[in-house]
């Protein structure tokens, strides 16, 4: 039915990732379909979904900068940093205020360090921390930098608080739900999680996973499935010459110059078009500058 393209889910509280991969494979009857961004079965929002050859794209959205809405319960901390998990202790939040909130926040802005949530999918020797935890193992984390370029408080209405977080990649909120609340003295716990927008990818534009379905049950996928491109919004866009098209195709490099300079968007990323805008490449542009190389070439 289809072999390639990208589709920009709003995935339902209850589901993991993988389900909603799941029920892509099925409903297109295409094996290759990958999600470019895990959110956890509570959450909600913004899930690129990316099918066919468009899989091999998922990395640039994997690094790409994300936005969520997160309510946080001040006053109880559990074990998994989050309501889904068992209560590890409490607290007394009556003295916190408006203000406590907004200049604690400020201590987490930036490129700062974060130690994840043993609940998660990272590994140590082999295995995956949350299986760890499962079985009561809890082991020491190293703090990784993460960035922050943004933390808004929208609402604080005492013992709860929803703000706006604007993140890179490996940004865990339930990690800053619990390290917030630590550092107000009461614990914190994340309520409720959405994300809004992830690499180019916003919630307003997004597709119920039913209308998804729907959509492609009637053969009409091409009204929620979009090009391969869309994975890099930033991207150079590179119109292919037909002599252009050949170098490319075979891995060789074209001149970053003319049509193709990149001084316009400032970016060191590429998309190569031919034609008849199919996506050829992804192009990266040489140290000197002078050049695109083909990082990864789509074979049609």
């Amino acid at each position: 039915m289809v072999s390639t393209g990208v589709i920009n889910i709003d995935k339902p509280e209850g589901l993991t990732s993988m389900d909603v991969v799941r029920r892509i494979r099925k409903v297109s009857n295409v094996r290759r379909v990958g999600h470019g961004g895990t959110l956890d079965p509570f959450a909600s929002g913004v899930l690129p979904i990316a099918i066919g050859s468009a899989t091999r794209l998922l990395e640039y959205m994997l690094n790409g900068d994300k936005a969520y809405v997160a309510e946080i319960e001040l006053g109880k901390s559990t074990d998994t940093y989050d309501k889904s998990g068992i209560c590890t202790d409490t607290g007394d939040p009556s003295g916190v205020t408006h203000n406590h909130v907004t200049k604690a926040l400020k201590e987490f802005e930036g490129d700062i360090l974060q130690v994840p949530p043993m609940f998660s999918a990272i590994k140590s020797n082999g295995r995956k921390l949350y299986e760890l935890a499962r079985q009561g193992i809890e082991i020491e984390r190293k703090a990784r930098q993460v960035s922050v370029s943004g933390l808004e408080l929208i609402d604080f209405k005492n013992p709860f608080l929803r703000i706006r977080v604007l993140c890179g990649k490996g940004f865990y909120v339930r990690s800053l739900a619990n390290d917030l609340g630590n550092y107000l003295g009461c614990g914190g716990t994340l309520m409720k999680l959405r994300r809004e927008y992830s690499a180019g990818f916003l919630l307003e534009k997004s597709h119920k996973l039913w209308q998804v379905e729907k959509a492609y049950t009637e053969g009409n996928w091409k009204e929620v499935t979009e090009e391969p491109g869309k994975c890099l919004p930033d991207a150079s866009h590179i119109e292919l010459s037909q002599e252009e098209l050949i170098y490319v195709s075979n891995g060789r490099e074209i001149p970053a110059e003319g049509k193709n300079d990149p001084s316009a968007t400032g970016t060191q990323v590429g998309l190569a078009y031919d034609e008849n805008k199919r996506l050829v490449a992804v192009m990266r542009l040489t140290q000197d500058n002078y050049e695109w190389h083909p990082e990864k070439v789509f074979h049609s």
